[in-house]
């Protein structure tokens, strides 16, 4: 039995210190729905979008989730936090099992530049395992933009992509598309997660694995129970989705081989963009 009950908390709060207002979200969420796996929150609610609340890892604002794990004995994302290492600051999510402990860190690989000027990038993707049920993958907002990262995940054999956010923009239709068809291209879950108001514009969606919608939030603050079917994900990579393509297993056998986009030879086109520096007014005219 491939079965887990999976909560995605898309939360509200100010731009800063959450972490109280998250724990009782928590223990709210537990209480109301007991039967709870795991629970994953957004990008940066626990501690704003100000890299300078950066904090060593472990350290005490990680303890507290940990803590919080432990007390109810579920598997515990509790979104991504700056991590301060090497006088530097990286967006890293920590994984925390049912007994409290940190099995896992995963620094996002992609920043949202020119924006995120003060992040360090990552260079690990993270998998991990729960026993009796699958394997997961992590991907933070940005990330998922470029598509080298999921199939990294997939790859190493990830069967749903946990998918911390914080996208408060006007291009939320557009990462919508990108979770769907990331959904249906790589033949797992994908489990999104956004910020609600006042940082974030919520939206959260959780896609299965041909690409269909199993749940889209709104606006606001919600508390999302699912019953994920990891068995589901194998039917489907195993046969194909109602017995269509099987891409994996197809791109697996490929004979054709694929450079990367950032391959020495085919540089010359991206050269020409440009440098990556935030726009200015009146830069369109």
């Amino acid at each position: 039995m491939g079965r887990i009950a999976i909560a995605g908390l898309q939360l509200d709060g100010p731009n800063g210190d959450n972490v109280e207002h998250m724990e009782s979200e928590i223990d709210a969420a537990l209480r109301r729905f007991p039967w709870l796996d795991m629970v994953v929150a957004p990008e940066l609610n626990a501690c704003g979008t100000d890299s300078r609340s950066a904090e060593p890892m472990p350290g005490p604002r990680e303890q507290r989730f940990c803590d919080i794990a432990r007390r109810h004995g579920i598997w515990l994302l509790p979104g991504s936090m700056f991590e301060a290492a090497d006088d530097k600051a990286y967006n890293t999510i920590p994984v925390i099992n049912p007994d409290g402990e940190v099995i896992a860190r995963y620094r996002k690989m992609f920043p949202w530049a020119p924006y995120e000027s003060t992040t360090t990038p990552g260079d690990t993707p993270v998998v991990f395992d729960v026993p009796g049920i699958g394997r997961f993958g992590i991907s933070n907002c940005y990330d998922m933009w470029f598509q080298e990262t999921l199939r990294t995940l997939t790859s190493m054999g990830a069967e749903v992509i946990l998918h911390p956010s914080l996208t408060s923009t006007i291009d939320r239709e557009a990462e919508h598309n990108i979770i769907r068809a990331s959904a249906a291209m790589y033949q797992c879950y994908f489990f999104d997660v956004n910020l609600g108001p006042n940082v974030g514009c919520g939206q959260s969606l959780i896609a299965g694995p041909g690409g269909e919608t199993i749940y889209q939030a709104g606006r606001g603050r919600e508390i999302i129970p699912l019953k994920l079917d990891l068995d589901y994900v194998r039917d489907v990579r195993e046969t194909g989705w109602h017995f269509l393509g099987q891409n994996l297993k197809a791109y697996r056998d490929s004979k054709i081989e694929f450079s990367s986009f950032n391959d020495s030879a085919s540089t010359d086109y991206l050269d020409s963009l440009g440098p990556l520096t935030m726009p200015k007014r009146g830069q369109q005219a």
